[in-house]
């Protein structure tokens, strides 16, 4: 069956969306899988300038991947950075889904200096968690006035 012109319309067949759908749902159901079980780490990669003086604030780059992932207990979270932190720093999140982030939870990092490293969480508790980095006034120049900073990061899972 292929489209069918009506009134000048086109209409779609139902067997092509269910096929469309069918399709779609096997490739998300395929990468769930893939990160799931291991076989590719990478979540995702960003890469951004951000400055702000705690009110407003700006920030220029680019992000792809996931940023909302499930997890299960006994997997690690990790995120690598190359980081240029002129004032301020670099705050990193992982928070479950239907609460905020925090500084009072366990994976909760504040990186104040310029320089490589990696950020990694253990998962204590399965569930959907999303990931968060921004800018914080907080940092080794608390009168700084604002933050200044640049980053390079992906994050996945181990």
């Amino acid at each position: 069956m292929g489209t069918v012109i009506e009134h000048g319309r086109t209409v779609i067949s139902g067997k092509v969306v269910l096929g469309g759908l069918g399709i779609f749902s096997v490739l998300v159901t395929g990468m769930v899988l893939t990160f799931a079980t291991g076989l590719v780490e990478t979540l995702g990669y960003e890469s951004r300038d951000l400055r702000g003086n705690g009110l407003t604030s700006t920030r220029s780059g680019y992000s792809w991947g996931l940023k909302t992932f499930y997890f299960a207990k006994g997997q690690d979270f990790f995120a690598e950075y190359e980081t240029a932190i002129h004032k301020g720093s670099l705050v990193v999140h992982l928070y479950k889904i239907g609460s905020m982030p925090s500084s009072e939870t366990p994976y909760h990092r504040m990186i104040a200096e310029s320089g490589n490293g990696t950020v990694k969480f253990p998962i204590q508790e399965s569930g959907l968690y999303r990931i968060s980095f921004d800018g914080t006034v907080l940092g080794t120049q608390r009168n700084a006035g604002g933050y200044d900073l640049s980053y390079h990061i992906h994050w996945g899972i181990r």
